[in-house]
């Protein structure tokens, strides 16, 4: 296994390593590689990245402890890259290259009080449009538990719903998961019923337990605050959704819901698209 974690200069990025720590440890082990990226305002004049050797001095002080993170884990190889830039779109554009290869791409919610100029604000948007591989969102702020015992996985019948199921898969077995088909007008008729039996069947066939799903009308409640509300009641320590698809009210613009979970998140929550 492999897993790539975003790191930069603030203080939030250890949670994102060590959770990729202990994902990587308890699944038998594998690779973490710490990718250094971070931009700045402005760029010097005689350089479209920056200067290179400067980015280095940012760097290692993080890579020091990165790698003393990893050290904690056993069965945990610890790699590391620097991206040699300042530059916003290359940078997104090197993590998005590297996730390419990598089994799960670590990545933060914004935190509000970093420097807003270090970081890409839709850094996290554009790596899970372009990579095609899975990506997980860790909150700024709080304390996890990375085994996923109790999981909540919306599901609406789209291409992005069913590709963050099947992303998930391996990372969730053994775990008691609630899902959620989001439907925001009553279904007069059980015709479609068996696609909800078979989600149902075929997360218990890879290993997940106490699998029950459930098909809520929601209409008077928006879809990220009902999800998150949810895994607030059930103790939920993952959400699994659809990133950017149709998740959410057709007349609402295309990945409201997801850019909304994201603002609010209060646990960690994996993506695919």
């Amino acid at each position: 296994m492999k897993i790539v974690v975003h790191v930069d200069g603030g203080e939030a990025w250890p949670r994102r390593a060590e959770a990729a720590a202990r994902i990587v440890s308890t699944r038998g082990g594998g690779r973490v590689l710490g990718l250094f990226g971070q931009t700045a305002s402005a760029l010097p004049s005689y350089s479209i990245h920056g200067d290179k050797d400067g980015i280095d001095r940012d760097a290692q002080p993080q890579r020091d402890r990165f790698e003393s993170l990893m050290a904690n884990h056993p069965g945990v190889s610890a790699e590391w890259h620097t991206i040699h830039s300042l530059n916003p779109g290359f940078i997104v554009g090197e993590i998005t290259a590297n996730a390419q290869f990598a089994d799960l791409t670590v990545l933060g919610q914004v935190d509000p009080r970093a420097i807003p100029e270090r970081l890409p604000s839709d850094l996290a948007e554009q790596v899970v449009l372009n990579c095609g591989r899975p990506i997980l969102l860790i909150p700024y702020a709080g304390t996890f538990d990375y085994a996923f015992e109790r999981v909540v996985i919306a599901y609406n019948d789209s291409r992005e719903s069913s590709r963050a199921v099947g992303d998930a898969l391996p990372f969730l077995s053994g775990a008691e998961a609630r899902v959620i088909v989001i439907r925001h007008t009553p279904d007069p008729t059980e015709g479609d019923s068996w696609r909800w039996r078979e989600l149902g069947r075929r997360l218990e066939e890879h290993g997940l337990r106490r699998v029950v799903v459930e098909t809520p009308v929601l209409n008077q409640i928006g879809v990220a605050d009902f999800l998150l509300s949810q895994a607030a009641d059930t103790a939920a320590q993952l959400l699994v959704m659809g990133a950017y698809g149709k998740l959410g009210l057709p007349r609402m613009l295309r990945g409201s819901v997801t850019r909304d979970v994201l603002r609010q998140m209060t646990l960690p929550v994996f993506l695919g698209h």
